[in-house]
């Protein structure tokens, strides 16, 4: 589904790991050469199948859906925790963002490298964001240039 609509359901993070974890045996085992991407929606997504996972706790309300999934904080903390456990198992960190936003990439972008020094991170740049609407014409100039600077080294 789009990073940039509404109605995203996350997964577990244990489920997300383990989906990183058979991408990496499959890959591995063929001997085809993969870089693994390990996105999350975390910053927007405020439903979850499943209130089994310890990461995903701190983060649940307790609220649930009449369809069966569980409430949950979406926001930068959710996205940071989810960013820190794919990390072991994925080349590249993506957060998907609704806008352009360099304090939130630069808060992601220090909590990860905290933990993962040189941890290769990635930044959607979407044409679907409404970039003038956030953004002043200095900032947007040199929006992709400060996002390499805090190591979205895959800008797209």
């Amino acid at each position: 589904k789009c990073g940039h609509m509404g109605g995203k359901v996350l997964v577990p993070t244990r489920e997300a790991v383990a989906k990183l974890v058979a991408a990496r045996l499959a890959a591995d085992t063929m001997g085809v050469p993969t870089l693994l991407v390990a996105r999350t929606d975390a910053e927007a997504g405020d439903l979850v199948t499943s209130d089994i996972d310890d990461n995903d706790k701190p983060f649940c309300t307790g609220e649930r859906t009449v369809e069966g999934f569980y409430r949950t904080k979406n926001g930068l903390d959710q996205a940071i925790s989810r960013g820190l456990a794919y990390a072991p198992y994925a080349d590249l960190i993506w957060c998907e963002t609704g806008k352009p936003d360099l304090a939130f990439a630069k808060a992601f972008a220090e909590a990860i490298h905290a933990k993962f020094p040189g941890k290769l991170l990635a930044y959607n740049c979407s044409p679907s964001f409404n970039w003038k609407k956030n953004l002043d014409d200095a900032t947007i100039a040199k929006f992709q240039r400060e996002l390499g600077a805090l190591g979205y080294k895959f800008q797209f």
